[in-house]
């Protein structure tokens, strides 16, 4: 039998460490790595032009809605703005969803506010298996308010695709 040194074992050593390495790396490439998946779509909301419970502020104006989805759950936000610096507002939305191809449905609830210059996000979060597959018309209502009053805006929508 063959007499090994200590340099010849680590040198074995460091050459299995490395095929693992290797090994492992290949195989991550070949099996893919995380969610790569979770792409993010924007859509468009229709009429949603009102009235800041601030009036001589920018109006309230939701303009599109970011879709999308990530582990099973899909994610939707929706921005709006303010010009008045310190000031701001709180707005209580509801977005109603109907998907066009299976006739699910639901409602979703979410409080936000907009401090300048910050922009205000309405945040909804839902599983995926409820929301998809296919179009889902969204229909967004939301109430506005500041520390005098609030005001309730007109509802407002669009259709987008589910992941």
């Amino acid at each position: 039998m063959p007499v090994r040194t200590a340099r010849h074992r680590t040198l074995r050593s460091r050459l299995t460490a490395a095929a693992v390495a290797v090994g492992a790396v290949a195989a991550s490439v070949v099996a893919g790595i995380g969610h790569a998946d979770a792409v993010t779509k924007e859509y468009p909301l229709h009429d949603c032009i009102n009235i800041s419970p601030n009036i001589v502020d920018l109006p309230y104006m939701p303009t599109r809605v970011f879709v999308s989805d990530y582990a099973g759950t899909t994610y939707m936000q929706i921005t709006y703005g303010s010009y008045w610096i310190g000031v701001g507002y709180d707005s209580v939305a509801r977005l109603d969803w109907t998907n066009l191809t299976t006739n699910r449905k639901g409602t979703l609830i979410d409080k936000s506010w907009v401090r300048p210059p910050n922009t205000g996000v309405h945040n909804f979060t839902l599983p995926s298996r409820d929301f998809g597959p296919g179009k889902v018309k969204l229909t967004l209502s939301t109430v506005n308010r500041n520390a005098l009053w609030a005001i309730p805006a007109r509802s407002c929508g669009g259709v987008v695709v589910a992941p």
